[in-house]
């Protein structure tokens, strides 16, 4: 069966006088990157080529992340230039359509309204025979990761998105794009697509890496900068990734950014941005917690996405303290509990039947409709006295984002909520946005390997102690007001990058900065001195659009009322765009375009749309996932929602797609749900007990000596405690690499070997030595 061309990721055309199909030429892409510490500012153009008589209306969808601060669109055409403003979205989205209407050039660039990671992107009356290249620029906050690492990501994938029946996504917003009986254009030639990247300031670089691009790196002799270039063009079935490592990554980072004088609110004032990594005293994650892992089983966690997830919760499953209590639920169209009465306590009974789940657990559950399970979980109350924490790992998008964020924050004074989400073209403003309201905190992954660390990562900090009544104040000369930005004071994890925004007057000296909070009967203070800050001009102001950026971001999780006004005024003041505004610009030297009167360029339509599950699937987005930044949409020859075709190449084009009744799936003969054999690490952490125990047969499998062998080592009161910390050596022996995965099931073990009143240093000491004296 096949599916209209309309739907489709990327960039799309109409042509305002022909109705047969063409194509139109995206001649390249290109992005330039300057990464200074934990600052990146993106640059990306696109040129475009119309080769017909007649004018086309240009019209793409882009990726970006949600924490982006996007702040400026143009086109260049003819040696005009057409530069667009900030303005209300109403208001900007009129005056496009008017200039349209006259026949004038015109760009507008605004938020998709189900999803602040997706722009909607429109060159209307691009004129014949003329060639345009539009720029959009904009800044992102980059994180230091549990690796050391400084990961910066280019969105430039996007999958199809899952509307749940009856969501406000189902209403085709932008309809108003879709032109009846207009012919819609298409990129089927292979485009130049070029990154290149380049790092600088203070920090000296290690090295820098890519986990999806073959790159050239020229380091500096002084290792203060770095150029960075592709050594071979881009695959369009990923985003673009790149990892710095400095050599003092964690060293406490303080920017200030001047002001401009001339500017109105926030850009006015210097921005203070402080990055640093507070300590929190180690804790022995108290059992007092109530524990829900929420998996996403739809058809596209098949493979070893699935294989991923499943060894990942297995990890969590021996990672937990004993006398917790933990549930696990299983979605897709449909979701399920492991305990559909609550939670249960961990233990021997509970866990059983939990590792019973993990080992047999496909991806067959459909559709990513999530936002079920949640009300689900939230319609249970927490278990009295336990601190209830919910762990989302998922790949998949959906268009209700803002129905989960407002979801997640009503319920955040009892539940706290950390999400993973895997793969290329996942949501980031669903992963981050519920993590955001539900006070918790986010990863996102990229290499399958990399899942176990990052979750890993998510549960220490889950178990750990909350740091509560977190304040911020600032020590300045003369004393004046400084605001946070946002308002909210940080939410502060062990060890992990915390970075904060603060205005601060112009003609005040920052004496010191002090974050101050409680963790259990203990108080916590971080202080940032001046000399650790750092003044710095920038004409593209890049962190003051990030505070605002931030902002706004928390203004969408607040739900606040009466909060539009604000939010308008900052954006404007900013430049930076958000739901509520738009950025538009009018060519007003170049000639209007000639059009027929009765053609309306943008009249409304009526789309067609699949049920999938008693839900519905947005076809607008369902079609070819494997679009390039700006990239192109699919061939009306392409099946519907086919994956892997390679853009350039009508014959890959073609291909079988195989629609269920509970979602769409896609089938895969090479691919299956098997777990991975011969994980020797699984093999060891599969064999611990509930109670952080090992059975000394189990290890005796393990390390390849006999049961009775081991046995006549014994030096404990006791065959477990003996056999523990000889599971605890062999895992330091042969996977010390991956001790952040077996951190927290290791700590179990060790209070196990407490418990048993055992020496457990010296029976370390004798299990190290008999695995050493074996090969």
């Amino acid at each position: 069966m096949t599916m209209s061309p309309l739907y489709g990721w990327g960039l799309w055309g109409t042509c305002l006088q022909e109705i047969e199909q063409k194509e139109v030429d995206l001649v390249s892409v290109k992005t330039h990157v300057e990464i200074r510490g934990f600052v990146a500012q993106v640059s990306s153009s696109l040129t475009y080529l119309n080769n017909y008589k007649d004018p086309l209306q240009v019209r793409y969808k882009v990726p970006v992340d949600e924490g982006a601060a996007v702040y400026k669109f143009e086109a260049h055409l003819d040696g005009r230039t057409i530069t667009a403003h900030c303005m209300e979205k109403k208001a900007a989205e009129k005056v496009y359509k008017d200039a349209v209407k006259a026949g004038q050039t015109a760009v507008l660039a605004r938020e998709d309204s189900n999803s602040s990671d997706v722009l909607n992107l429109l060159l209307g009356n691009l004129p014949p025979g003329t060639q345009a290249e539009l720029k959009l620029s904009l800044v992102m906050e980059l994180k230091v990761q549990t690796d050391g690492g400084v990961s910066f990501v280019l969105p430039t994938f996007l999958k199809p998105r899952y509307s749940p029946a009856n969501s406000p996504a189902n209403s085709f917003h932008d309809t108003e794009e879709i032109a009846k009986g207009q012919n819609i254009m298409f990129v089927r030639k292979q485009y130049a697509y070029e990154v290149k990247a380049r790092v600088v300031g203070a920090h000296r670089i290690a090295q820098i890496t890519s986990h999806s691009e073959l790159l050239s790196v020229d380091i500096s002799e002084d290792a203060l900068s770095a150029e960075v270039s592709q050594c071979r063009s881009s695959n369009y079935d990923r985003d673009w990734t790149m990892l710095i490592y400095y050599a003092d990554p964690y060293k406490t980072h303080v920017l200030r950014e001047t002001g401009d004088r001339s500017g109105v609110g926030l850009m006015k004032d210097d921005l203070l941005m402080v990055n640093l990594f507070p300590e929190v005293p180690a804790s022995s994650f108290s059992n007092k917690n109530e524990v829900i892992f929420v998996v996403d089983r739809s058809g596209s966690m098949q493979g070893e996405t699935m294989q991923s997830a499943r060894a990942t919760l297995l990890l969590f499953l021996k990672s937990l303290p004993v006398g917790c209590f933990f549930n696990i639920v299983s979605f897709g169209s449909s979701f399920s509990f492991l305990f559909p009465s609550g939670s249960e306590m961990y233990n021997e009974e509970t866990l059983a039947k939990a590792s019973a789940l993990q080992q047999n657990m496909q991806a067959d559950m459909g559709g990513t409709e999530i936002f079920q399970p949640f009300k689900a979980i939230y319609s249970q109350p927490p278990k009295a006295g336990y601190a209830r924490q919910i762990l989302l790992i998922s790949d998949g998008s959906v268009w209700n984002v803002d129905q989960m964020t407002e979801l997640v924050s009503r319920h955040a004074h009892e539940s706290r909520v950390f999400a993973v989400g895997i793969g290329h073209g996942a949501s980031t403003s669903l992963i981050r946005g519920v993590a955001r309201a539900g006070k918790g905190r986010s990863e996102m992954v990229f290499q399958q390997d990399k899942i176990q660390h990052k979750v890993m990562g998510l549960v220490t900090s889950m178990l750990q102690d909350s740091v509560h009544n977190v304040r911020v104040s600032c020590e300045v000369e003369p004393t004046s007001r400084v605001r946070l930005v946002p308002k909210v004071p940080p939410i502060i994890f062990g060890g992990q990058h915390l970075i904060l925004y603060a205005r601060i007057p112009a003609d005040t000296v920052v004496k010191s900065v002090n974050i101050q909070g409680s963790l259990s009967s203990k108080d916590l203070n971080f202080v940032v001195k001046d000399s650790d800050i750092k003044v710095v001009h920038d004409e593209e102001m890049s962190l003051h659009r990030l505070a605002a950026r931030a902002q706004i971001n928390q203004w969408q999780v607040d739900q606040e009322e009466d909060i539009s006004d604000d939010m308008i005024s900052l954006s404007l003041a900013t430049g930076v765009i958000s739901r509520l505004t738009a950025l538009v610009g009018v060519d007003h030297e170049g000639n209007a375009v000639a059009r027929e009167e009765k053609q309306d360029c943008m009249p409304h339509m009526m789309m067609k749309s699949r049920r999938c599950g008693g839900a519905r699937l947005r076809p607008m987005f369902g079609s070819q996932p494997k679009s390039a930044l700006f990239g192109c949409s699919q061939p009306e020859s392409a099946q519907a929602y086919q994956f892997g075709a390679s853009l350039g190449s009508a014959e890959a084009c073609r291909g079988s797609s195989k629609v269920s009744s509970d979602s769409v799936q896609l089938e895969e003969s090479s691919d299956s749900d098997e777990p991975a054999d011969g994980d020797p690490l699984m093999a060891i952490v599969s064999k611990q007990r509930f109670d952080g125990s090992w059975l000394l047969e189990d290890v005796a499998e393990l390390c390849g000596v006999a049961c009775a062998v081991l046995g006549e080592r014994n030096p404990a009161k006791t065959e477990a405690a003996w056999a523990t910390a000889l599971a605890l050596a062999l895992l330091e022996k042969r996977h010390a690499e991956a001790r952040d995965q077996w951190s927290l099931l290791a700590t179990k073990a060790r209070a196990f070997l407490s418990g048993c009143q055992e020496d457990a240093q010296a029976l370390a000491e004798a299990a190290r030595a008999l695995l050493e004296a074996r090969p």
